[in-house]
């Protein structure tokens, strides 16, 4: 899905609008990269449609320019927003509507957050860093030193043209657009205030299942693994956690701890009025799935934990390389890049770093990880390492299936005795080791895809 349906020719009246933005611009240079945006189709939907609920959006405000979701605040004269208006390197603007011109001007880069925001004329964005921008304007014009300027959102509309210098970057397509997966795309507001994006794939009638993915993996991680059991009679459920995909991103980091992305799991099943979904989680996405079995038994059914642990220790030299970049001169770690908002391209290459032959999935997986805001990825990350389940583990009570690549960097041999040591009140425990699996077990080959599909196919048949 291209976020700009159609291309077309600068015109003269379009040159006019360039001419006249250019005396606003940082842009020194007479070049220019012209994109063009008409209407854009907002493919997503709800699995159930007709509530009356509505998205809350971000809890806080980040600015006296920012407004709680709900109650649009306009702006009659313009505004402009600069270096006082920023807060942990970021600009934030939700729920506004401005009345002319809105003006980012900053010396400071960074990342600028415009969530639903309307301008009634042009939108001049001259700072350096990172533009997520949903709502509407009539021209869009960014300056010749931002970079990374991927998320104008699915409801993004631009009612003239899009103006670029000629140092940005800038992405018309979605990391999903570069795979074609047998599934469908869907979203929901949930209780919890987050609009949630979900694909799902399989019979309607089928034995209901969610995958959860791992910290900053996106839906690509089971672009392959879900059509796979839907073809086994499931209904597959893919959901984005916060900060990932298309999923809402707020800029709190408290609200990406772990609890609050079950509680979103949580709500996402009572929304669909799934009964006893199994859950399956990788990584992050299996702490998430413990959390389920220990405040939402109730809601589920039995849990499968692909490259889990009871804690994750920050000790271990995968960790530590992730936080502080050790022994790396390229990269000094997650937390290192407030000035930037920008992780270094190397760190990508390393992270994303895939033996899945498949060159789509492979494409969009590296793109999702760039997609992902930069403060999103870092308040995941400390949420993530903060996670420790050893004394809880026995709370859970449900079917427990364990799946372990054997060469995982991240959790060792040692660490999935603590994991099974410590699930001793759970029905069931079964442990499936996968020799030369990584941490990323379910994608790795697609000998891996088979095999771990098998394995949840099994394992949920067994609770029959």
């Amino acid at each position: 899905m291209n976020i700009f349906k159609n291309r077309t020719k600068l015109s003269t009246i379009i040159l006019a609008s360039l001419l006249s933005l250019s005396a606003c611009s940082d842009d020194d240079s007479n070049s220019v990269a012209p994109s063009t945006s008409e209407e854009h189709e907002h493919h997503a939907t709800e699995e159930h449609s007709g509530s009356g609920e509505t998205h809350s959006g971000a809890a806080d405000e980040h600015s006296h320019h920012a407004t709680e979701s709900g109650d649009h605040k306009s702006a009659s004269s313009g505004l402009t927003l600069g270096d006082e208006n920023i807060k942990d390197g970021i600009i934030f603007l939700q729920d506004t509507t401005i009345e002319g011109v809105l003006t980012v001007n900053t010396s400071t880069p960074g990342a600028t957050v415009l969530k639903n925001v309307k301008v009634t004329g042009n939108l001049l964005i001259k700072r350096a860093g990172r533009v997520d921008f949903s709502g509407s304007a009539d021209v869009v014009h960014v300056g010749s030193s931002n970079t990374d300027v991927y998320a104008f959102d699915d409801v993004a509309l631009v009612n003239g043209h899009h103006f670029m210098g000629k140092n940005n970057t800038f992405t018309t397509k979605r990391f999903s657009d570069y795979q074609e997966v047998d599934w469908t795309e869907k979203a929901a507001h949930l209780s919890t205030g987050i609009h949630l994006s979900y694909t799902v794939t399989g019979d309607e009638k089928g034995t209901p299942v969610i995958l959860i993915h791992g910290l900053t993996d996106g839906r690509v991680s089971w672009s392959q693994v879900a059509p796979a059991l839907a073809k086994k009679g499931y209904r597959v459920y893919v959901p984005e956690l916060r900060g990932n995909g298309k999923t809402d991103k707020p800029i709190e980091e408290s609200a990406y701890a772990l609890k609050e992305l079950t509680n979103d799991i949580a709500a996402f099943i009572d929304k669909l009025e799934l009964n006893k979904p199994h859950i399956v989680g990788h990584s992050f996405g299996s702490f998430v799935a413990q959390e389920l079995s220990i405040s939402y038994a109730d809601k589920i059914g039995s849990i499968t934990l692909i490259g889990s642990a009871a804690s994750v220790d920050k000790k271990n030299a995968t960790i530590d390389w992730l936080l502080n970049g050790t022994d790396d001169k390229l990269f000094d770690g997650v937390y290192a890049y407030d000035s930037t908002q920008k992780l270094p391209d190397t760190f990508y290459e390393k992270w994303g770093n895939s033996t899945n032959p498949d060159k789509d999935f492979q494409t969009a997986h590296l793109e999702h990880l760039h997609q992902v805001p930069y403060y999103a990825w870092k308040f995941l990350v400390k949420n993530f390492v903060a996670v420790d389940n050893a004394k809880r583990l026995s709370s859970i009570s449900s079917n427990v299936q364990i799946i372990w690549g054997s060469k995982d960097a991240l959790f060792n041999e040692t660490s999935q005795k603590t994991l099974q040591e410590g699930l001793s009140k759970a029905k069931k425990v079964v442990f499936r080791e996968v020799k030369d699996a990584d941490h990323n077990t379910h994608w790795g080959s697609k000998a891996a895809v088979e095999t771990v599909t098998d394995y949840i196919d099994s394992f949920i048949k067994e609770q029959k």
